[in-house]
């Protein structure tokens, strides 16, 4: 009598190809948790290079095991933001490290080189201005209402003033350039009713950016916009842990 075996075949098929599906999903929910608790880690390690609190930290690539493995990453994006810089505070903050090397305690390497953009919002400029700058005499120390700050170009800043309680008015417009390493200028390149008490003051204006964190340095490239000051940051290496 014919047995015929081909359904039995095609089951065995149906079972191991479900056993792959099974192994891989289990594969890469390994990987991923594994990714997690690595960038939860690295934050805390990224932290102590100057950071006021844990960054952000995102690790590429897949799959993630393999370069656990070899203790070598490509690329790590660091984020973070409110970084106090001197008089002001750096609203954002975004970086990318190359090159991330672990030492065999997996809690310590080197990256590098790092390269990304710091954002100063046009508020933080404005408070400066009002608080510790040229303005503050006559803004009252930080009454930011009188003061106004647009971006007017790709590297320009507007003030509109009101001062004295509206008795006065009058606009300056800055031209904003990155110093390195570490601080920001205003060159006063027109103004309007500006008092001529303020102009030698407010002529050119330093803005210093205390210590960037993960010993980044301006690299003097430097755009604005309605969102603030984009100044871009760069460091030949970094190490970490200990």
């Amino acid at each position: 009598m014919y047995n015929y075996q081909a359904p039995k075949k095609r089951s065995g098929g149906r079972k191991a190809l479900i056993w792959v599906i099974v192994i891989l999903v289990v594969l890469v929910g390994l990987d991923f948790g594994a990714k997690a608790f690595a960038q939860a880690e690295a934050a805390t390690q990224i932290q102590k290079q100057g950071f006021p609190k844990k960054p952000s930290v995102s690790i590429a690539g897949f799959p993630f095991l393999t370069q656990v493995i070899t203790r070598n990453f490509h690329q790590i994006t660091i984020s973070s933001s409110d970084i106090p810089e001197g008089p002001i505070k750096i609203t954002s903050l975004n970086v990318v490290a190359q090159n991330v090397k672990l030492n065999s305690n997996f809690q310590s390497g080197t990256a590098g080189p790092l390269n990304g953009t710091i954002l100063i919002s046009l508020g933080q400029i404005g408070g400066f201005l009002s608080d510790a700058g040229p303005l503050a005499g006559f803004l009252g120390g930080g009454s930011g209402g009188g003061l106004k700050i647009v971006a007017v170009g790709s590297s320009e800043l507007k003030a509109n003033l009101n001062l004295v309680g509206g008795i006065v008015n009058a606009s300056a417009v800055w031209q904003v350039t990155s110093v390195p390493p570490n601080s920001i200028k205003l060159h006063l390149v027109s103004s309007n009713g500006l008092p001529g008490s303020l102009l030698n003051s407010a002529r050119n204006v330093t803005i210093p950016l205390k210590s960037l964190p993960a010993g980044l340095k301006l690299t003097g490239k430097l755009s604005s916009n309605s969102g603030g000051i984009v100044a871009h940051v760069f460091a030949r290496s970094l190490a970490f842990g200990g």
